[in-house]
């Protein structure tokens, strides 16, 4: 026979029994509650935030790659077009007019070589300096009153200066002549380009071994062909062609 006290005890027991069900019922209904409605968005939203702050930690050095890139490549671009506008001007710029020269209105400079480091007398007997010609291509035609040679080809000088003066300069100088004598030559030939006389030894300074001689001289003063002989207006303008590029 059981006691009325034992009874009881199980009744309680039973009740707290039922009581720890329903609480733990509770709690797990709460857990699914929360879980459904999103209680765990936040651990995945910072995660998803932290993948953008590094992609977005990315995509701002990138960025600031890029600009730090296109400064320079619109300061090359920029000092591009700069020497495309300088080198441009620079091809623009005429070449000096070579009618316009005078020998007389310059002294001999020191500081040039070769042939610009010279000087002669004009017809006029009035000093001048081959550094007037600098810049210049030059022709120099040796010539004397008594070479048969010389006085024939003097007119295809004066031709070639009409129709390259403005590009090649071209100088007589009369060797191993009197001063009159030469002057009564260039009148009868009809010869206007700039001429002078040879009181020295330029005759041989410019490498002549007979008479006439004729010298291309390149716009430095250098000495780019001695010819010694009788040369045709083609002669000369092909020569010119070869060594001024005209």
């Amino acid at each position: 026979m059981k006691s009325p006290g034992g009874a009881r005890w199980r009744a309680q027991l039973t009740g707290w029994r039922g009581g720890l069900f329903a609480l733990l019922g509770l709690y797990a209904l709460g857990a699914t509650v929360f879980l459904l409605a999103g209680g765990g968005q936040p651990a995945m939203t910072s995660l998803v935030a932290m993948e953008a702050e590094v992609e977005g930690g990315d995509a701002s050095a990138d960025t600031g790659q890029a600009t730090s890139v296109e400064p320079a490549a619109a300061g090359e671009a920029a000092t591009g077009a700069a020497g495309s506008v300088s080198t441009a001007a620079a091809a623009s710029e005429p070449p000096p007019d070579c009618n316009d020269i005078d020998p007389v209105e310059h002294n001999v400079d020191p500081g040039l070589t070769g042939v610009h480091a010279l000087d002669f007398v004009t017809l006029e007997e009035q000093p001048a300096a081959f550094a007037g010609y600098a810049g210049c291509p030059l022709i120099v035609n040796f010539f004397a009153s008594w070479c048969v040679p010389c006085v024939t080809e003097m007119p295809d000088f004066e031709r070639f200066w009409n129709e390259h003066g403005t590009q090649v300069a071209v100088l007589g100088l009369a060797a191993n002549d009197r001063l009159e004598d030469a002057i009564a030559t260039v009148i009868d030939r009809g010869v206007t380009y700039p001429t002078g006389l040879d009181e020295g030894e330029l005759f041989i300074d410019f490498g002549g071994l007979g008479m006439p001689t004729t010298v291309f001289v390149s716009p430095e003063g250098q000495i780019l062909e001695t010819h010694s002989g009788l040369l045709t207006l083609e002669d000369i303008t092909t020569r010119a062609e070869e060594h001024f590029g005209l």
